[in-house]
C-alpha cells in the first residue's frame, strides 16, 4: 500500500501573494500595511528580509525634507535576508543569505563600465525608486547580491561601504589630524577607518553624549560636543573633515576647522541649500568633495570586512534591534530624540 503523506497546516496553506510592509505615508507617519508581493523580472531575485537598517537619509525623508523620496513609499536600502525565489536568467541558490547593493544603473555607460555606478545618469535606488527592505520581501538584481554570514552584520554592509568611500575621497595621509562631524553609524565607521588609514588624531563631534562615548569604541582619540570646542585640541586646525550630518551649519563648520589646503568630504544628506564663505575657500585653497554612497569596489570591500569579522567593535552598545512593527517609534526617536543609538535595525 502506498504511504500516506500527511500535510501540516503550514504545508497545506495556500501561497501568499501579499506581504507586510512598513510604509512611509506622510511626513512623520510610518504605518504597517499590506502590499502585493514583488514580481520578478529577468535577472532579479526575491529576498526574504531578515534585518533592515534605518539610515540618516531615510530619517530626512521621514521628516519630509528629502527631495528624492515621496510618500507613499516603502523605504529601506540597508538589508540582508535569504534568497526566496529567482527570476529568469539567475543562478543564485534559494536559501542563500545575502545583502544587496541597492544601486540599479544602466550598466553600459562609461561610469558603469568603470565601476562608478553611483555616477550613472540613469541610476535608481531600491528603497527610493523601487520598493525597499521595510517589507517581508524585496526584489533585487541577482548580480548585486553578495553572500553574508550574519543577518545583522549583513544589514550594515551598505553604510560601511559609504564610510569607505568617504574616507577614500578624503585622501587621508599618515599623520593627518582629522575630524568627523556626526556620530551616527557612518560617522562612527568613518572614524574607525580614518584611524586605520594612519590618521594621527581622529576627533568626533556630536552633541549627543551617548553617541560621543560610542565614538571612543570606534577609535576616536578625542570627542567634542561642538566644533567650537575643537580649537582647544587643534589650535592649528585639521587636515581632513568628514561631515556625516549634512546640515548647512555642519557643512560651514567643516570648512571653518580646516587648515589651508585641507579637504572636506560631505556625505550627510539633510538640508539641500548651504551658504558658505566662498572667498575663504579660494584664499585657503581648501577642497570640498561630495561622497554619494560607494563604488562597486567599496561595496565588495565592505562585504569582505564584515564577513571577516573585522568591521565593528566587539561591544555594541551603539546598536539596537527592534521588530518591524516598532519602526514608526524608532524613526520618531531618531528624528526627534533622544536618539541614543547610532544605529537601529529592524527585524522581521
Amino acid at each position: 500500500m502506498a504511504a500516506i503523506t500527511r500535510l501540516s497546516r503550514e504545508d497545506s496553506a495556500p501561497p501568499r501573494f501579499s506581504m507586510k510592509t512598513l510604509t512611509w505615508t506622510a511626513p512623520e507617519v510610518m504605518t504597517i500595511q499590506e502590499a502585493a508581493k514583488p514580481k520578478l523580472a529577468a535577472g532579479w531575485v526575491l529576498v526574504k528580509v531578515e534585518t533592515v537598517g534605518i539610515c540618516g537619509s531615510e530619517i530626512s525623508g521621514y521628516l519630509g525634507e528629502n527631495e528624492l523620496r515621496r510618500p507613499p513609499l516603502v523605504m529601506g536600502h540597508e538589508f540582508s535576508g535569504t534568497v526566496a525565489e529567482c527570476g529568469p536568467a539567475t543562478d543564485l541558490a534559494v536559501g542563500s543569505r545575502v545583502t544587496a547593493n541597492p544601486l540599479v544603473s544602466c550598466g553600459v555607460c562609461r561610469d558603469c563600465r568603470a565601476g562608478q555606478r553611483q555616477r550613472c545618469l540613469q541610476r535608481r535606488i531600491i528603497g527610493i525608486d523601487y520598493p525597499g527592505g521595510y517589507a517581508e520581501w524585496v526584489a533585487v538584481p541577482a548580480a548585486q547580491c553578495y553572500p553574508v554570514a550574519d543577518a545583522v552584520d549583513g544589514a550594515m554592509v551598505e553604510p560601511l561601504a559609504c564610510a569607505l568611500r568617504a574616507v577614500e575621497l578624503s585622501e587621508v595621509e599618515t599623520g593627518d589630524d582629522t575630524v568627523v562631524v556626526g556620530a551616527g553609524i557612518i560617522g562612527l565607521m568613518a572614524a574607525g577607518l580614518l584611524a586605520q588609514a594612519g590618521a594621527r588624531r581622529v576627533a568626533v563631534v556630536d552633541p549627543n553624549p551617548t553617541r560621543r562615548q560610542a565614538a571612543i569604541e570606534w577609535r576616536a582619540s578625542a570627542i567634542f560636543a561642538s566644533t567650537n570646542e575643537l580649537s582647544s585640541g587643534f589650535p592649528e586646525r585639521v587636515d581632513r573633515v568628514i561631515d556625516a550630518v549634512g546640515l548647512g551649519a555642519t557643512r560651514r563648520q567643516s570648512l571653518e576647522v580646516l587648515r589651508r589646503g585641507g579637504r572636506a568630504v560631505w556625505i550627510g544628506l539633510h538640508e539641500n541649500l548651504t551658504e558658505v564663505a566662498g572667498n575663504a575657500v579660494v584664499r585657503d585653497e581648501t577642497s570640498v568633495v561630495g561622497s554619494f554612497c560607494y563604488t562597486d569596489h567599496n561595496f565588495s570591500r565592505a562585504v569582505q570586512l564584515v564577513n571577516d569579522g573585522h568591521a565593528f567593535p566587539a561591544h555594541r552598545g551603539w546598536l539596537d534591534l527592534r521588530p518591524l512593527e516598532a519602526g514608526d517609534a524608532a524613526f520618531r526617536e531618531q528624528a526627534r530624540g533622544p536618539a541614543p543609538y547610532a544605529k537601529i535595525l529592524l527585524r522581521l
